[in-house]
């Protein structure tokens, strides 16, 4: 049962470190009350087992798309609706679809365009894009047993840099996966209030598009989250331990390593089998990986999680045959077309 105690020291591959200088923003938390940081630069973020390092991102915004959500989204708790119906995207067929930047040629861990800020929560802590044009997608992730939150840090630059709000979600060390989901959908429900907030760095600037993520039991959580509220548009566990997926109509992905002998590839196998071959579904067997490599994004598991939150959580269909390429190593399964 236990998870990983293990720092998130493998952050998101950069380009070199940061050059630019650190201002602090003037907008402060709706949450606790910590003031915002943000940061420039082009370099890689290097995230330690007690907070985030801040990033930088070389480019600017290509091609963003919809309609700046300015009240509070539909319910992520429980409720029947899925997001809000989004115009004019032209990244994906339908128009209702976030496009954030081209996307590479080719699957990738490594940052994205934009630039990152951090902002304390009293859910945890996000980490948003500072140049990426709204409205934005959002997602909460958070770590497994004995872990609390900052372990799971290098996710937040990672996915932020690619235009895409984290919550790096808190949680207690013995917290059960049904717990952690609470605290995953919780983590939800305060960036909505943030959205709403004047004074909150994301007023304003969040879709309604939602999802959630987590290692270990926190992958767990990620599943009990997603099956109980289909309004989310993504899931992605880690070396899942724990879930049920047999009412879950939320896209989902599973990664596990096939050198993992606490969470083996057979949980992540019965989760897949039960998720409905009506739901969007993958899972990816990362060759030689224990149970401790999912504290940040690896090869596999960043480009991997990032191209499936595109094209579910963004509903960026550029992105899909990425997603559907094949590992050089390891495994994919999926009924993705």
């Amino acid at each position: 049962m236990a998870a990983g105690t293990m720092p998130a020291s493998s952050a998101a591959n950069g380009g070199g470190a940061a050059t630019g200088s650190n201002a602090p923003s003037t907008a402060a938390s709706s949450g606790s009350g910590a003031a915002t940081t943000g940061s420039g630069g082009s370099g890689a973020a290097n995230a330690g087992s007690m907070g985030i390092a801040m990033t930088g991102g070389a480019g600017a915004n290509r091609g963003t798309a919809g309609t700046p959500a300015t009240g509070s989204p539909s319910s992520g708790r429980g409720g029947a609706s899925k997001a809000p119906t989004l115009t004019g995207g032209k990244c994906c067929p339908d128009g209702n679809c976030l496009c954030h930047g081209d996307p590479p040629n080719a699957l990738t861990s490594r940052l994205g365009p934009f630039k990152t800020a951090q902002v304390l929560m009293g859910s945890g802590t996000a980490v948003y894009p500072t140049n990426a044009d709204p409205p934005l997608a959002a997602l909460s992730i958070c770590p497994g047993f004995l872990n609390v939150g900052p372990e799971m840090a290098a996710w937040g630059p990672f996915y932020a840099s690619w235009g895409i709000v984290t919550v790096i979600t808190n949680t207690g060390a013995a917290d059960i996966p049904a717990i952690r989901a609470g605290l995953l959908l919780g983590a939800i429900d305060e960036l909505k209030r943030m959205n709403t907030d004047m004074k909150s760095p994301l007023y304003g600037k969040l879709s309604g598009r939602y999802g959630t993520s987590g290692y270990s039991m926190g992958g767990g959580g990620t599943t009990i989250a997603a099956q109980g509220t289909p309004s989310l548009s993504s899931s992605v566990g880690l070396a899942a331990w724990g879930g049920d997926g047999t009412r879950n109509s939320v896209p989902e992905l599973l990664f596990c390593g096939d050198a993992d002998v606490v969470a083996p590839c057979i949980m992540s196998d019965a989760v897949y089998a039960d998720i409905p071959d009506s739901t969007p579904k993958m899972e990816v067997v990362v060759p030689l990986a224990t149970h401790f490599d999912w504290f940040g994004p690896s090869d596999m598991s960043g480009s991997y999680a990032l191209a499936f939150q595109k094209v579910y959580l963004e509903g960026d269909t550029r992105w899909k045959s990425l997603l559907l390429s094949k590992p050089a190593l390891g495994s994919m399964r999926t009924n993705i077309k």
